[in-house]
């Protein structure tokens, strides 16, 4: 049996009618400073969120800021000014399922439509997306249309590490994927895929696109490659 937690703030009545009301625990209010440059978004808050009342604070918190954050100073600073919120989907600490605590289903669906009241954004130029949640949250329909590609095409879905580094632009706002602290906690090696992505959202990475190689060139310097072998 898990520790029996001690919230810090008690769902406001805005929670009524969510299926998380009984079975979620708590309620993180986001971390939301004034005139923010810098969302990260996260999934949902953890024990230690519920009871101290702060997103990101407890393990998956101290990857973020201390192993990821600190790596790419551009954020670093940003957050030392209080130029970044941050924010979890969910504001309450829902039960597991399968071992994994986050819903699913028609329960995931209505507990982030309701959440969806707690949710305040601001006019940040760079919204970093931790994990599948966020990022299928934002991107919904560009998500679901590449697993069907995929799928049509006998591939297997990317997933999260598919998708690290990825940008989009939408409503003024740029937005790029990067894996869950809590992921990197559990697969340290993966850090530097972590920092990768977030100093791709910064700007001081660039995001590699493919060379394209026009057909005759690649021929022609097979072709060449080929005589030289001959030669030798």
């Amino acid at each position: 049996m898990g520790k029996t937690l001690i919230p810090k703030f008690k769902k406001p009545a805005g929670c009524t009618g969510c299926p998380l009301l009984e079975t979620g625990e708590g309620f993180v209010p986001d971390e939301v400073v004034p005139s923010p440059d810098i969302v990260i978004m996260a999934e949902a808050p953890g024990g230690t969120e519920v009871e101290s009342g702060k997103p990101l604070v407890g393990k998956a918190g101290f990857v973020l800021k201390e192993w990821i954050m600190k790596a790419v100073p551009e954020i670093q600073i940003a957050y030392e000014k209080k130029k970044v919120s941050l924010c979890n989907i969910l504001k309450c600490k829902p039960p597991e399922h399968n071992g994994r605590p986050y819903p699913t289903g028609d329960t995931r669906v209505k507990a982030e439509e309701h959440c969806r009241q707690y949710l305040k954004l601001g006019e940040p130029k760079l919204v970093i997306l931790c994990g599948e949640v966020p990022q299928r949250y934002f991107f919904k329909d560009e998500l679901e249309a590449e697993d069907a590609t995929d799928r049509a095409l006998g591939h297997e879905a990317k997933g999260v590490m598919g998708r690290i580094g990825r940008v989009y632009e939408k409503d003024g706002k740029r937005f790029v994927f990067a894996p869950h602290p809590a992921f990197v906690l559990r697969q340290p090696a993966l850090v530097t895929h972590a920092q990768e992505a977030f100093k791709i959202a910064a700007g001081s990475a660039k995001v590699l696109e493919p060379a394209i190689v026009n057909w005759t060139a690649a021929v022609m310097e097979l072709i060449d490659a080929k005589s030289l072998q001959q030669v030798s």
